[in-house]
């Protein structure tokens, strides 16, 4: 999975998980609003008993309503004071016994007489707001007021008070959102920085493997010079320039797979994938490796059975891939070994199988193997050489092919490599051959 990809992922659930928040936060405050909504309705129908109860507070509703026909005398001008403290008193009162808390503007209303009967200093009856809450006061008071009154109470910052209501809720989810999106900005960070690192790595391998290709090929090419000049020596002299002239080769081969490898990664170079028959790709490849394993005892099968066999590969870089499964089998199972090698189709997808019969891989290094300069464990044994770099290069190859592999092992009853790449079916091979 490319760190793109799961930088994407990251971000995408952290913006679901900030959506399902939102969700859950206006889910909260819809039920507490319905809870103070609740609330507010059996308040006032205690306002609404505790007035039924209060004679003098009925009488003063009273005189109130006959203002206009009379006005109030001298004594009677506190009247308004008195019925709003009393109302007031009445509403606290409601209001505590539900634990409910709120900043309110309260008025008294006759709506059917058009009538103001009392408000407090910033009540606005014009202004119908969203946190208001009314009751048609019914019972006795209305028998002795001769009206039909209402009683209002706007509430100011009702949004403020759910909000903090649900403090021990939403703090909470904003620190651990806080916090992820710190990691998030973490990780991006990180992942640029080994990425730049990456391509100052690829750089300098680059920059080396290109330094060193130079005095290994004028070695190799005074090495054949040298072999001409020296025809007519003793045998062991040539003998002696055949093994360095191996070993050169040796070191070719590792300075190109380390160059191919660092071109893969940076994506730089591109595959130059063509319609091939796999089978026959499988077959040329392994004709050198029969007589091989024969010799040492062993063994090479074939079982291509796939009907579908054609795919889009770059044929010289799968066969390296395949090269290198199949040598590393041979140079680290002894002799003799048996070696399978088997095609198959699934839908749309061709099958190749590698198994041998040697010892195996243990489970906690399977994971690894694929990893770049890992080698599995042999103690203080060093009887193979290599840098651990062949099946990351597959690893790389076939995952540029849209393919995966994969590795079944058990120590002491060898190792399967599966790798599975999208196939031609063959109408869209006959097609192809006819547009051709």
């Amino acid at each position: 999975m490319s760190k793109r990809l799961v930088v994407g992922l990251v971000a995408l659930s952290l913006m679901g998980l900030v959506l399902v928040q939102y969700q859950l936060l206006r889910t909260g405050l819809l039920l507490e609003k319905g809870k103070i909504d609740q609330g507010m309705r059996a308040a006032l129908a205690d306002v609404n008993l505790a007035i039924n109860q209060s004679f003098e507070t009925q009488l003063m509703l009273q005189r109130l309503h006959q203002e206009r026909e009379r006005a109030l005398a001298s004594p009677e001008l506190l009247i308004p004071h008195r019925l709003e403290d009393s109302l007031q008193l009445f509403v606290d009162q409601a209001l505590a016994r539900r634990g409910i808390v709120l900043e309110y503007e309260l008025g008294l209303l006759a709506p059917y007489q058009k009538d103001t009967l009392l408000t407090t200093v910033e009540f606005d009856a014009v202004n119908a707001r969203y946190e208001e809450y009314r009751r048609r006061l019914i019972g006795q008071v209305t028998n002795t007021c001769a009206c039909q009154p209402e009683l209002h109470l706007h509430v100011d910052h009702l949004f403020n008070y759910l909000l903090g209501r649900l403090a021990i809720l939403i703090v909470p989810s904003i620190l651990f959102l806080l916090l992820l999106v710190f990691c998030l900005a973490w990780l991006i960070r990180n992942l640029n920085r080994q990425r730049r690192l990456d391509e100052v790595k690829n750089d300098f391998i680059n920059n080396l493997t290109h330094e060193l290709k130079t005095p290994v090929f004028s070695s190799s090419l005074l090495l054949r010079l040298l072999r001409q000049r020296l025809q007519d020596q003793p045998s062991k002299i040539q003998e002696y320039l055949q093994l360095m002239e191996k070993e050169n080769e040796l070191m070719k081969g590792h300075i190109e797979k380390v160059l191919e490898l660092a071109s893969l990664e940076s994506g730089k170079y591109q595959l130059d994938q063509q319609l091939q028959d796999v089978h026959s790709l499988v077959e040329h490849l392994t004709e050198r490796y029969h007589l091989q394993l024969e010799e040492q005892g062993g063994r090479l099968l074939l079982d291509l059975s796939a009907d579908e066999s054609h795919a889009q590969v770059d044929r010289v870089h799968l066969q390296n891939a395949l090269q290198n499964i199949i040598e590393n089998a041979i140079k680290y199972n002894p002799a003799p070994l048996q070696l399978r090698i088997r095609t198959y189709n699934t839908e749309a997808q061709l099958h190749l199988e590698l198994a041998d019969d040697g010892v195996g891989i243990a489970v906690e290094h399977q994971k690894k193997i694929f990893e770049k300069f890992y080698r599995v464990p042999t103690g203080n044994l060093h009887n193979v050489k290599g840098f651990g770099l062949g099946l990351s290069y597959v690893k790389h190859i076939i995952e540029a092919h849209g393919g995966e592999i994969e590795l079944e092992s058990s120590p002491g009853q060898g190792s399967t490599f599966r790798i599975v790449l999208p196939s031609v079916r063959k109408e869209q091979l006959k097609r192809q051959t006819i547009n051709a």
